[in-house]
């Protein structure tokens, strides 16, 4: 009997990994925040904030209609060895920052890779939507590295509390340092990503 219910245990963990969410849902309209006013529109999203356990970590391939699925492509051969019994490669999905500029709208998504022998450390991923498709972003000019730059150095928590105009005590940190990475209460994110670089040490205790 201890051994059946070890192995339907196992195998409700396996299909919970398998059957995540549909990824084109993840609007992030809870994360909206304000950068440059040059930005028709900008958002941030934690992925392990706005979903499952389960549906942060990334198994199998995806649609590539979106940008998620763009991501899975990379990985497209080591995502196709797991198993429902078997998980040999994962995507920890992490954050992603979104922003029109122009008439093209970015996505740079944070996130790990994970096999049996190791773990990545955080990668950034690109893609641009042009009229009506998703493509990967191969190319980046100063602006997305500096965007890049932020993602890398911050998390969902440490934007939000840079973007917020009342302070909160349990950040002290950043609280300090909000005046100088906003221009009348705006932030620019060439001084953000200064700010983060400069503090990484003191800033880290934010990080997850």
């Amino acid at each position: 009997m201890k051994f059946i219910k070890i192995t339907i245990l196992f195998f409700l963990l396996s299909q919970s990994v398998f059957s995540q969410l549909d990824y084109k849902k993840f609007l992030g309209e809870k994360g909206k925040l304000t950068f440059n006013k040059k930005y028709l529109y900008s958002n941030a999203y934690s992925y392990k904030l706005n979903s499952s356990k389960e549906d942060s970590i990334i198994t199998r391939n995806l649609s590539s209609s979106i940008p998620e699925g763009l991501l899975t492509s990379q990985y497209e051969e080591k995502l196709s060895k797991n198993k429902k019994d078997s998980i040999t490669f994962e995507i920890i999905m992490n954050s992603r920052l979104v922003v029109a500029i122009n008439t093209k709208q970015i996505y740079l998504i944070k996130y790990r890779t994970r096999s049996k022998e190791s773990i990545s450390e955080n990668l950034i991923f690109k893609t641009v939507k042009t009229s009506t498709n998703w493509e990967e972003l191969s190319i980046s000019n100063e602006e997305i590295k500096i965007l890049e730059q932020i993602l890398l150095n911050s998390n969902l928590d440490i934007l939000f509390q840079f973007y917020n105009a009342n302070n909160d005590p349990k950040y002290t940190d950043i609280n300090r340092l909000k005046s100088l990475v906003k221009d009348n209460g705006v932030i620019n994110t060439k001084k953000l990503a200064e700010v983060l670089k400069q503090n990484k040490t003191e800033l880290s205790k934010y990080l997850e």
